[in-house]
């Protein structure tokens, strides 16, 4: 008779900080396609539309300081998890408020829109919203008493 082997650990719970690193790891790829589809978008606009005063210089600089921003926020929420209370991880969630502030704006404020700026902007809120969720949740399931089953 073969020796019994003892039951694979799974976990009971799911692990919202897990979830939270999956929609970092999707939205680097997202956000890759994102700031290339802008800087396009924004090259195209400069050449073919006319601008009056600074606009376009400060929705130039709303763009690429926030492809600097969100850059930096996906490269500090790689290094560290939420389960380990990285600080990098804790400052990417926070990251997020700006990086979103700055979608915003490119959906609402800027002078001329384009319909494709609306589809990924929309899809790029949406995994703000989700990665900000996940973080809650994380930071609630962390606060439960512990229990010994």
């Amino acid at each position: 008779m073969p020796p019994k082997r003892p039951p694979p650990l799974v976990p009971k719970k799911p692990n919202p900080s897990m979830n939270y690193e999956v929609l970092i790891y999707l939205n680097s790829f997202y956000f890759g396609m994102f700031a290339c589809c802008e800087m396009a978008m924004g090259l195209l606009k400069a050449i073919n539309l006319s601008y009056s005063g600074h606009t376009l210089a400060q929705d130039s600089a709303v763009m690429i300081s926030f492809i600097v921003l969100e850059t930096f926020r996906l490269i500090m929420g790689r290094k560290g998890t939420l389960a380990e209370r990285g600080w990098s991880a804790i400052l990417s969630v926070f990251l997020t408020i700006p990086c979103f502030v700055a979608v915003s704006y490119l959906l609402i404020l800027q002078t001329y829109k384009l319909r494709l700026e609306y589809c990924l902007g929309t899809l790029q809120i949406g995994l703000y919203l989700t990665e900000v969720w996940y973080a809650i949740v994380f930071v609630f399931s962390m606060c439960r008493p512990v229990t010994y089953d």
